[in-house]
């Protein structure tokens, strides 16, 4: 059901997979060594199921390879030790990938970090799993443009019709509601 409790969401795959993230299309380059950025991929698809198909590795990739969060000296470090971790915890506990363990050994290893419970020099694993919750909302809520919301999924499940409330046809609309006079 994921740790957010997105059960209205379907999680299709099972347990998540490289040949599952394969399938998904990405718009912008990789920001992370191939295994960690499918480390990251899975947890956050734990965290929301079906926020892989909404674009959460494009988001990701978009938002870590430009300012502010490029320029940040935190943010992309502690992605990256969080994905070593969680890779490091899965192969020591199931003898697997992070991505290759079932959904519920993954969520268990999530919890742990969520819990503050993973600790490392310098790595606190509650500020890595809530910036990594805020990252897969924020992809799957966002505007597409970022690389997440494909396909407006987003703006669907939670109700929403138009992408911004703040368009140009919107405002004409509001500002002069006679028919054609807005064009």
């Amino acid at each position: 059901m994921g740790l957010l409790g997105a059960g209205a969401l379907r999680h299709t795959h099972g347990i998540f997979t490289s040949r599952a993230l394969a399938a998904t299309r990405r718009k912008f380059a990789p920001v992370f060594e191939s295994d960690r950025q499918q480390v990251l991929a899975a947890a956050a698809e734990r965290i929301l199921p079906g926020a892989v198909a909404a674009g959460f590795e494009d988001y990701l990739n978009y938002w870590m390879a430009r300012p502010p969060l490029s320029e940040a000296p935190d943010w992309k470090p502690l992605l990256n030790i969080g994905a070593v971790h969680l890779e490091r915890i899965a192969k020591k506990q199931h003898k697997r990938s992070f991505y290759d363990c079932s959904a519920e050994q993954q969520d268990a290893i999530l919890k742990s970090f969520q819990q503050g419970k993973v600790t490392a020099k310098r790595f606190k694993s509650s500020s890595f799993y809530q910036r990594l919750v805020m990252l897969t909302l924020e992809s799957f809520l966002s505007d597409p443009k970022y690389g997440g919301n494909r396909d407006m999924i987003g703006f669907k499940f939670i109700g929403r019709r138009h992408q911004c409330w703040w368009a140009p046809k919107s405002i004409l609309h509001h500002v002069n509601p006679q028919p054609g006079a807005g064009k």
